[in-house]
């Protein structure tokens, strides 16, 4: 509080003043004593002065004027009697707003007129003081807090937190939102916020997990001259092994950004598997059979020839030798084709011309090589694709028939069934 008692020396001078009033007459006295009416720092009260500014009246009352102080009317304003003298002294003022120290002075008397004359909104806001709270000299310690609209993004979920917070922290706690020890918050929680800002809480989570991993098997290939070039057979299926990793892992809302191996050890070893691959040559492809006009030219010389003719006369004679041939007959011309029929195949096909390589074209072909038919087919071979639904020999069955075997024998072995012709027809 201000006090205006005037001091020692100020009632010396005003008894002086009296004084030389009295020695100069009462008339004088009464023209000089003038009465005003003094308020500092909203105090006031009325007071009797013989000077004739503000200035002197502040002087008789003992109040130094600061630069940063507010008079009114101004100190060189000549005295009338009954005016009114208005002096706010300059009070400095340690102001916090929103987490925001200012340093202040105001001439306002109270809290909240300080704070309105800064253009410090106090409606709706937290205010350390109460705003009729008179200031002094001294000065105060103000801490104000205004109301905000905060959106917390936090667990998949938006909040807009109304609320008088300073701080981060503050709005947190005011949305119900804990923050653990690795979370990530978008600003520190410390810092002050602002009316519309975004504050982004992010979810990260440490642990270490133990998962089994596939070890894949190997594949190893052995090579057998049992098996025909081309052929494969699988020995050894093999089996796929099994680990066991310790891993660290990073997540942030869920999503991985870190994740770092442990330890490892192996809980069931791999199996290799095992394949044969074939190495056997195949058997040189028979001879074409030969022309039937040279047949026919030789027929033609036998019916003439000796020696032949000698024979035929020998085997009219001989029974028993004429019986034995006519019995004679070979394993491949036992039974004959089952009429089962096989698919259509188009002339001019690619079968045709490896049959044209391969015998000739002649498709009942059977020379005693044991190679049967236009493809040449080994015995096991026809029968080992199923060519025994259609004949006890390739030679027995028909185009169709054999061809629709040889697709099988393609698939699995390939063009490498037939080595020299399809290499020398360019189809491998």
């Amino acid at each position: 509080m201000h006090s205006i008692l005037r001091n020692r020396k100020v009632q010396i001078a005003g008894q002086a003043v009296v004084i030389t009033a009295l020695v100069g007459g009462a008339g004088s006295f009464v023209a000089l004593n003038k009465s005003v009416n003094l308020t500092v720092d909203g105090q006031s009260e009325q007071v009797r002065t013989f000077g004739s500014t503000v200035g002197d009246v502040l002087a008789a009352q003992g109040l130094e004027v600061d630069e940063r102080d507010a008079v009114q009317p101004g100190a060189d304003t000549r005295i009338e009697r009954d005016m009114n003298i208005v002096l706010n002294t300059a009070k400095d003022l340690d102001l916090t707003v929103d987490g925001i120290a200012l340093d202040e002075w105001t001439t306002a008397n109270t809290v909240g007129q300080a704070l309105a004359d800064l253009g410090v909104e106090a409606e709706g806001a937290e205010v350390s003081l109460p705003l009729d709270e008179t200031l002094t000299e001294d000065g105060a310690t103000v801490d104000v807090v205004t109301p905000k609209g905060v959106t917390v993004v936090a667990d998949g979920e938006q909040k807009i937190v109304e609320a008088t917070a300073a701080t981060v922290s503050e709005v947190l706690s005011e949305a119900g939102i804990e923050v653990a020890g690795e979370d990530i918050v978008s600003a520190p929680l410390t810092a002050p916020v602002t009316d519309g800002q975004v504050l982004d809480v992010l979810r990260v989570k440490s642990e270490t997990k133990s998962v089994e991993e596939k070890i894949e098997k190997k594949t190893t290939v052995k090579e057998s001259a049992s098996l025909d070039r081309g052929e494969t057979k699988v020995e050894e299926k093999g089996k796929d092994g099994v680990r066991e990793v310790v891993y660290d892992i990073r997540t942030v809302d869920g999503a991985e950004v870190k994740k770092e191996k442990v330890s490892e050890k192996v809980v069931a070893e791999p199996v290799d598997a095992v394949v044969v691959k074939g190495t056997r040559a195949p058997e040189p492809t028979p001879a074409p059979e030969r022309d039937s006009s040279s047949d026919s030219k030789k027929d033609s010389q036998d019916s003439t020839g000796g020696s032949e003719k000698k024979k035929d006369s020998q085997d009219s004679t001989g029974g028993s030798e004429k019986k034995k041939d006519s019995s004679k007959k070979t394993d491949s011309d036992e039974g004959g084709n089952s009429g089962k029929k096989a698919p259509d195949v188009d002339d001019g096909s690619v079968w045709d011309r490896l049959a044209q390589c391969e015998s000739g074209g002649n498709w009942s072909i059977n020379t005693g090589n044991s190679y049967y038919g236009g493809l040449q087919f080994s015995s096991q071979t026809w029968k080992g694709f199923g060519g025994g639904k259609y004949a006890p020999n390739a030679h027995q069955a028909t185009r169709e028939q054999q061809i629709d075997i040889a697709k099988k024998v393609q698939k699995q072995q390939g063009w490498g069934a037939w080595p020299a012709c399809t290499r020398k027809l360019g189809i491998r």
